[in-house]
């Protein structure tokens, strides 16, 4: 029996040649993969940044004040203060709403068709965290109805929602839910009929609604 036939398996050269060999395709195939992970997630991060840079200056062309109400992000992604005040002008006022100031409530006094809209927008370390839209006072063709109520399901999208009731008197986006209140004209001349209708949606898609009055 010679020397190398003596020599346990860990000390002969094929072992370690076959561990090493082992380890670099390991650290390949993982390197590989983690690259093409991380590139995959910058191209989508370059997408959605020109993306977001594309709707923030259609929405300061846009003379619609619903439209750049509607292009303001809150949230994770949410725009940042110089954004909106970049979008809306400088707010009519300001409110600190905690003792180290890092959450902060904007509001703008608008004028939109004649009607005085008010917008607020809560910060939280200067980034959008939530916001609301009062004061449209849709003139409505139809008065709202228990028909059209029932014609949305949960799961119908907000395009979906629109296309049956129009646009909404009131919106508000608070921690990812969107809320649209519909009040009925016919409460202007009548207080005693204050039909409205509230639809809450997540991730664009009806999670509830609520009707009050309707016939």
């Amino acid at each position: 029996m010679n020397e190398n036939e003596k020599k346990p398996f860990y000390r002969r050269n094929w072992f370690w040649i076959t561990i090493l060999s082992i380890i670099i395709v390991v650290s390949a195939t993982t390197y590989i993969a983690n690259y093409s992970y991380y590139k995959d997630e910058a191209d989508q991060a370059n997408v959605d940044q020109r993306k977001d840079q594309s709707e923030r200056k259609q929405a300061e062309k846009n003379p619609s004040l619903v439209a750049k109400y509607n292009s303001i992000k809150t949230g994770k992604n949410g725009y940042s203060r110089k954004v909106i005040t970049n979008l809306l002008g400088n707010p009519t006022e300001t409110q600190i709403m905690d003792k180290k100031g890092k959450e902060i409530t904007a509001t703008w006094n608008k004028t939109d068709n004649n009607n005085q809209v008010m917008i607020q927008i809560t910060f939280f370390k200067n980034i959008a965290k939530s916001k609301s839209i009062q004061g449209l006072n849709i003139d409505r063709e139809n008065s709202l109805t228990l028909a059209d109520f029932n014609k949305l399901k949960n799961g119908d999208n907000y395009n979906r929602v629109i296309s049956v009731l129009g646009d909404p008197d009131d919106y508000s986006d608070i921690n990812g839910i969107r809320t649209l209140t519909y009040v009925s004209d016919l409460s202007e001349a009548d207080p005693s009929q204050n039909a409205s209708i509230d639809i809450k949606l997540s991730d664009n898609k009806i999670v509830a609604k609520s009707q009050v009055n309707l016939k």
